[in-house]
């Protein structure tokens, strides 16, 4: 945990100060060991970043003498101005939830701004029931990617439980104006010779574990997406997102001259 997060819910009210009570009270005492003024970085759900202020912490044997123990408080100061979105839309074919629980906070901490998950033909459909699917539950891990890249603003959650719905009604709208990639280890044209302006926005597709059958290819090659390939290992899910969005960012830094053909 880089960053502790805040939400407009630990305000007491008309001030800027914040009562913490779960898990980040927690992190706050006993890994940054926290004392009466000292400063920790925070940042507020979609806001600003800045400091907290420690300005009252309850001695760890009080969580145990009541069941509602006293809160960490701080005194928050926040920076002008927000950090921008990520300019990356990841669409995902649904993997196996105990995997899709790893991407949530992988991908969040990586940099994504919208995440939507569908239905492929290889897509087990006892998947669509999974309640990690539901906020509820996929939240707290978009909360800890962001407490562990110091951001603030977690992606946007889509679900389409089939892959006529996402390819017809919501993939035009995301691929407009934007770059739009397959990844397939079958591509011939590798990612990193891929060059993209550093403020374009980037459409990242990823299939099942089991691969898309042709016709998916076929579908989302005529939204105008191409196929691109990390390499001839099959990876898995999880791991081929993250080097997805790795190697996206590192060709669009811009100390990484583009590619010339």
């Amino acid at each position: 945990m880089n960053l502790v997060l805040l939400f407009e819910s630990d305000r007491i009210a008309g001030t800027n100060r914040f009562a913490v009570r779960d898990h980040r009270a927690t992190h706050i005492r006993e890994v940054l060991r926290g004392q009466v003024g000292q400063e920790i970085r925070v940042g507020l759900l979609k806001g600003p970043r800045g400091f907290g202020t420690l300005v009252e912490i309850p001695p760890p044997e009080a969580d145990a003498a009541v069941r509602s123990p006293p809160p960490v408080v701080l005194e928050c100061t926040f920076e002008p101005g927000l950090e921008a979105k990520p300019r990356i839309d990841l669409c995902l074919a649904i993997p196996r939830p105990r995997i899709l629980r790893r991407i949530f906070a992988e991908v969040t901490a990586m940099g994504v701004d919208r995440l939507v998950l569908f239905r492929a033909r290889r897509t087990e459909k006892a998947y669509l029931s999974a309640r990690i699917l539901e906020p509820e539950h996929h939240d707290p891990l978009l909360f800890e990617g962001l407490m562990q890249s110091k951001t603030t603003h977690p992606p946007e959650v889509r679900v389409a439980p089939a892959f006529k719905p996402f390819v017809e009604d919501l993939l035009p709208d995301l691929i407009r104006g934007a770059h739009g990639f397959i990844a397939h280890p079958e591509a011939h044209r590798p990612f990193r010779d891929i060059a993209v302006p550093a403020d374009a926005r980037v459409v990242l597709v990823v299939g099942p574990e089991g691969g898309f059958i042709p016709y998916e290819i076929e579908r989302l090659e005529d939204q105008g997406l191409g196929r691109v390939s990390l390499g001839p290992r099959i990876l898995r899910v999880e791991t081929a997102c993250v080097a997805l969005l790795a190697a996206l960012e590192a060709r669009r830094s811009p100390s990484h001259p583009p590619a010339t053909d």
